[in-house]
């Protein structure tokens, strides 16, 4: 069967009742190693992921061809899933320097999402913030982004209707009482999933607090390094000009 062949039966599988890959499309996509490294940040909204993941592609730019993958069939809502042929063609598509796909997703841990994370090998992060912090956060930054007549993904505090149809009234009862569910279940669901992978021996995601991020940038991009691309070293000098850039 030739390469086209094979990537072609791949991607065409079903997956299992389960949410499973089917068992001959994980060896084949073990047999197919490459230098090539993923890595998804499951970070939930206003934990500071988009400044981390700027930070980790400066950083791993040493060493490959860096970049922002979504990795996900369309940016649209806060409960995306991995896009099976994205993933695929991070993983096999080989470049010099390898290439290293960081995705930023605020994305559940469902049972397809975890397989293909372990398939793949896809070192997790993740990091946690207070939920009143994060509720006045995202109220700040909604508030700036009306104004200016930004964009609105209001996919976590929909009740049925687009946020700028709210009246205020509305948007205070989401804040109190959807988006609260929406951060406990995130990262209950993680949790889960950790105690899992502890349970089975498997890797366990990386878990980060954003108060460290305050106080300790530093620190936590080189945790963030050493979990996700162990067979390199980076310096502290490397590290601080990531985070200055």
């Amino acid at each position: 069967m030739s390469i086209y062949e094979t990537i072609y039966k791949v991607l065409v599988a079903t997956p299992t009742p389960s949410g499973e890959l089917q068992p001959f499309v994980k060896e084949t996509i073990r047999t197919t190693q490459t230098q090539n490294r993923q890595i998804l940040l499951a970070y939930p909204p206003k934990v500071g992921g988009t400044f981390m993941r700027q930070a980790l592609i400066n950083l791993l730019s040493k060493n490959y061809q860096s970049y922002l993958s979504r990795g996900a069939y369309a940016n649209t809502d806060h409960s995306r899933d991995l896009h099976f042929p994205s993933v695929l063609n991070q993983h096999i598509v080989q470049t010099q320097p390898p290439g290293a796909a960081v995705m930023h997703l605020h994305m559940y841990p469902s049972r397809h999402v975890t397989d293909m994370i372990e398939t793949f090998d896809i070192p997790v992060v993740i990091t946690t913030r207070d939920i009143l912090d994060t509720l006045l956060s995202g109220i700040n930054m909604t508030e700036g982004m009306e104004k200016n007549n930004d964009f609105i993904d209001d996919a976590i505090v929909s009740n049925g209707k687009p946020y700028l149809e709210m009246t205020a009234e509305e948007r205070r009862h989401s804040v109190v009482n959807i988006v609260p569910v929406w951060y406990a279940r995130f990262y209950a669901q993680w949790l889960r999933y950790d105690h899992e992978c502890r349970a089975l021996g498997k890797r366990t995601p990386l878990w980060l607090r954003y108060d460290e991020l305050v106080t300790e940038p530093e620190d936590v991009l080189a945790r963030i390094a050493r979990h996700t691309d162990p067979k390199h070293a980076y310096t502290a000098v490397q590290i601080k000009d990531a985070l200055e850039t």
